[in-house]
């Protein structure tokens, strides 16, 4: 079946060409020429199954919103949209061979030309992702009769907390954010060399972005230690904005924090200091402090809500980081 306004029609009339296996229409439309056509839908159905996609209920438009967000991995994601992109493609180019030089719709053709559109994508392109490692991915790709490409175990990182030296105190900070932008909370936890807290803190930083919370907090952790005597400091934050600018000593940060963080830099020339970067599973009392539940405040001391990761850190609790290669 061909779909066609009537002014095509009447030129092939002209031509002499019957139009009893023709659709015509007063009007065409993306929506008819791409997805309502009687054949078209069989077309996209089996394309469907091949993807375990089994909703039919969409408009054109609304199938493709729904479809360049489906979550897949990678490998299949990459023929699933060449898939789409080319069945498009194919029922166009067909359309208008049907129309304007007399060719013989062959609904099958269209899947073909997607599988060969599949072959050349395999062929040609090295950076395809690789599947999730389930049944479901293996099947898909089997169906569509590509080489599947597993993905490859993620790497085992094991995170220690250490304590500083001798006459040293070590700081974790870290910041939390509600939303992007959204409410901020700084937060950070001070100890000694053995690993008791000699004081934490919360602080509140009204609206912003998650890096500045993580700004307020190393802010607010030099402060103290200035106010307290302690100038041979160890800062180590899970955030590496922090901890580059520290490195580089930097002034390009945030406007409203501009005033507060000159201070910091000439503050800075008083200390001995020491700067590092900790993956997050390792710097878990940090993250308790800020908690935007908690309450504001500076405490000399160990406050209940981080006894127990404290305690995990001093007896050199080996967290766990799953890196994907």
């Amino acid at each position: 079946m061909v779909i066609m306004n009537y002014r095509e029609s009447f030129v092939l009339r002209l031509k002499g060409i019957l139009l009893d296996a023709l659709d015509v229409l007063v009007e065409e439309t993306a929506e008819h020429i791409f997805w309502q056509c009687s054949n078209i839908q069989p077309i996209w159905r089996e394309f469907f199954q091949w993807f375990k996609f089994d909703d039919f209920s969409y408009d054109i438009h609304s199938f493709f919103v729904a479809a360049w967000n489906r979550d897949t991995s990678s490998h299949v994601r990459t023929f699933w949209k060449t898939g789409i992109i080319t069945l498009i493609w194919a029922i166009w180019t067909l359309r208008n061979a049907c129309i304007f030089k007399y060719k013989i719709f062959y609904a099958k053709h269209l899947l073909q030309i997607v599988r060969v559109a599949f072959k050349e994508v395999e062929g040609s392109f090295t950076k395809i992702g690789h599947m999730s490692n389930t049944w479901s991915d293996y099947l898909i790709l089997r169906a569509i009769d590509v080489t599947t490409r597993a993905a490859p175990p993620p790497d085992m990182i094991n995170v220690h907390w250490w304590p500083p030296v001798s006459h040293w105190i070590k700081v974790n900070t870290d910041g939390s954010a509600s939303g992007a932008p959204g409410k901020i909370a700084a937060g950070g936890v001070f100890r000694d060399n053995v690993g008791w807290v000699r004081g934490c803190f919360h602080y509140k930083g009204g609206t912003g972005f998650a890096f500045e919370a993580e700004l307020l907090a190393v802010i607010m952790a030099i402060q103290i230690a200035h106010s307290r005597g302690w100038f041979a400091l160890w800062v180590e934050s899970d955030s590496t904005y922090i901890v580059n600018l520290l490195n580089t000593r930097s002034n390009i940060v945030p406007w409203r924090f501009i005033a507060s963080w000159n201070k910091i830099l000439v503050i800075l020339q008083d200390f001995n200091i020491q700067i590092s970067h900790i993956y997050r599973e390792g710097n878990v009392p940090a993250d308790i402090m800020a908690n935007e539940n908690m309450t504001e405040g500076w405490w000399p001391h160990e406050v209940e809500e981080i006894k127990k990761a404290v305690r995990l850190d001093m007896a050199c609790h080996s967290h766990v980081r799953w890196k994907t290669r």
